[in-house]
């Protein structure tokens, strides 16, 4: 992306192609549909204003889905450290389960909420975003290998959280 005109209508064809991509994802993490908006519009800004620093060849998705999965991140221990401190009265209430409300399996639902912030991200970003294991590495900076391991990792604390046996392979791709 540059300067100018060109530059402007690049951002908004990257951020139209990719702002369902990312919203989806930030929500899997926070696991709350306007919590996920304005997140996801702050890391479209946060790559706005850093467009001159981030080189014409660099994975702009890659970048804007780090940006986004950690803000989430940032957001959910924000949220669960401020519960904490509010006692156990704040705690009767559960956004979590409200938010998963249309989800369609009771199961699923609980097996997910079980789940650690970043297993659910990489599940999300493997499975429902079908992205490969590179691209999920860049967006974690972690190489190939590691995220293959982390996904595996994370379809079997999913398995064992459903009742079901641990997997035994991950979709290679």
């Amino acid at each position: 992306m540059t300067e100018g005109d060109d530059g402007g209508r690049a951002f908004e064809a990257l951020y139209r192609g990719l702002y369902p991509l990312v919203v989806r994802t930030v929500y899997l993490v926070v696991l709350n549909p306007d919590v996920a908006q304005e997140i996801c519009h702050e890391a479209f800004l946060r790559l706005w204003q850093h467009r001159n620093r981030i080189g014409d060849h660099a994975n702009e998705r890659a970048w804007l889905m780090r940006v986004a999965i950690n803000l989430a991140i940032d957001h959910r221990r924000s949220f669960l450290a401020a519960l904490r401190h509010q006692g156990s009265e704040a705690l009767a209430v559960d956004p979590a389960t409200a938010a998963l409300a249309h989800i369609e399996r009771e199961e699923m639902r609980s097996a997910l909420l079980h789940l650690r912030r970043r297993d659910r991200a990489l599940l999300a970003l493997r499975f429902e975003q079908d992205l490969s294991f590179p691209e999920i590495g860049r967006i974690f900076g972690r190489p190939e290998a590691t995220v293959k391991t982390w996904v595996h990792r994370a379809l079997d604390r999913l398995h064992r959280e459903m009742g079901g046996l641990p997997s035994r392979a991950v979709e290679e791709s």
